[in-house]
């Protein structure tokens, strides 16, 4: 490197020189030296490799909206059975003493109407009505001897009703028939209503009658097994 330099100065000096002849052209001439080596760069460390890209995750994508069905409709519980207490007994006066009772409603006493009376005086009964034939009766014994015979039977009846009808109220009055037989002795025996009159007080009076006659005498000729009817009535 030296020897370059002292080349490289010489050529100048000698350039300087007068020279009687034409000078030449000046030529330049340039060398280049050789520079100085750069210090050696030490090699640069091996680097890392880069690492990969992040993979970039999509987001996820939302979950579909959730439809939610309606709740059904709610049913109301049934209501609990009602608990039947069975109903307690309570009699009549019990039932009265928990109770107020009005107060009794005092009437004034009207007069009672008197009920129309029959006077049975006024009416004479018929006569005593043969239901079979008379044949039963004694042949010694005329028509005529029977039927006065009857006649005092009807009249002693007669005297009875009048008597108990005096003391019976018998209402509306009516009309009943009453059945009965003689025994051999002369009582008035199987007295019966044939023909009721539908006055309940008439009815049991005119059966009154035949129970209370009594004897009425023996019949003639001993006896009479006919059944005989008499008619009452009251109106």
């Amino acid at each position: 490197m030296f020897a370059h330099g002292l080349g490289a100065l010489g050529v100048v000096f000698f350039g300087f020189l007068p020279s009687c002849r034409k000078e030449p052209e000046e030529v330049h001439v340039f060398e280049l030296a050789a520079a100085a080596p750069l210090p050696e760069q030490a090699a640069p460390a091996p680097q890392p490799p880069a690492p990969p890209p992040p993979v970039v995750t999509p987001p996820p994508k939302p979950p579909p909206p959730q439809v939610i069905p309606p709740p059904p409709p709610q049913v109301p519980p049934p209501p609990p059975p009602k608990k039947t207490t069975p109903k307690k007994k309570v009699s009549f006066n019990d039932f009265i003493k928990d109770r107020p009772q009005p107060a009794p409603v005092k009437s004034a006493p009207g007069k009672p109407k008197p009920a129309p009376r029959i006077d049975a005086t006024k009416y004479d009964l018929p006569e005593i009505k043969i239901k079979e034939s008379p044949g039963n009766a004694s042949p010694s014994v005329s028509a005529s001897v029977l039927n006065r015979y009857l006649a005092q039977v009807m009249a002693k009846m007669q005297r009875v009703w009048q008597g108990l009808e005096s003391s019976t109220d018998l209402g509306f009055g009516g009309e009943a028939s009453l059945s009965f037989r003689i025994s051999s002795d002369g009582s008035i025996i199987s007295a019966r209503l044939s023909r009721t009159s539908g006055n309940r007080a008439l009815d049991q009076l005119v059966l009154r009658v035949g129970r209370s006659v009594g004897n009425v005498g023996r019949p003639p000729g001993g006896k009479l097994d006919s059944e005989l009817e008499l008619n009452f009535s009251a109106n």
